[in-house]
């Protein structure tokens, strides 16, 4: 009896190390795949915006130029046009400008300091141009954007960069062989887990999506 008691205690204990490691295995992906619904979603967002629209270059105007137009030297505006951010402050890797084919509808994407929890945030804007104006969509605000709450996910680092560096429907550009391809924004991210059981996961991202827009109207 003792050596069959011993033979069963030996069983019961193996079969529960075994089950112990299946199940902290099995709570380890759940968590995995919780960050990656987060960070897909992220992109998921950006990627939907990128096909719908075309990368705003508005957005990313800084001062203004001088062109000599028939012997008169004329100044030609290149000021930020979004009413959302300003250029002068902020670094372009921190935010993504989409615009729609007709100039009406704009998105942005961008990325904020999170000093609390040593990480970045990020948020987005929607505006429209109606009677001359930019304004804000329903739910948005100017001077705050609405963040979006990711439960399981850090964010240490998000950038953007936007290919060609000049608007390649600028009618200035159109012999401009270097900028004339279709705009294109690339993406990058290095997250980790929020909780502290998952703060060991780590994850560097990288995506690029081109805009699905080929025939942008323009005001210049």
């Amino acid at each position: 009896m003792l050596i069959a008691l011993a033979i069963f205690m030996i069983f019961i204990t193996s079969v529960s190390s075994a089950y112990i490691d299946i199940a902290r295995n099995q709570r380890e992906a759940n968590m995995v795949r919780e960050i990656y619904s987060d960070i897909r979603y992220v992109f998921n967002m950006i990627t939907e915006e990128a096909r719908l629209k075309t990368i705003d270059y508005a957005c990313y105007r800084k001062g203004a130029i001088v062109e000599e137009y028939d012997g008169v030297d004329t100044l030609i505006d290149l000021s930020n046009l979004c009413t959302a951010v300003n250029p002068n402050i902020e670094d372009p890797q921190n935010y993504l400008a989409f615009v729609d084919a007709e100039g009406l509808r704009r998105t942005i994407f961008r990325i904020e300091e999170d000093s609390e929890n040593k990480g970045r945030n990020f948020t987005f804007y929607k505006e429209s141009y109606t009677g001359g104006s930019w304004l804000p969509d329903a739910g948005f605000n100017q001077l705050s954007f609405a963040k979006l709450d990711l439960k399981n996910t850090k964010i240490n680092e998000f950038k953007f960069e936007i290919s060609p560096l000049a608007d390649p429907f600028d009618p200035r550009n159109v012999a401009c062989g270097p900028v004339q391809f279709q705009p294109q924004a690339t993406i990058y991210a290095q997250i980790e887990g929020a909780r502290p059981d998952t703060s060991t996961f780590k994850m560097n991202l990288q995506t690029s999506v081109s805009s699905r827009v080929y025939n942008k109207k323009t005001n210049l």
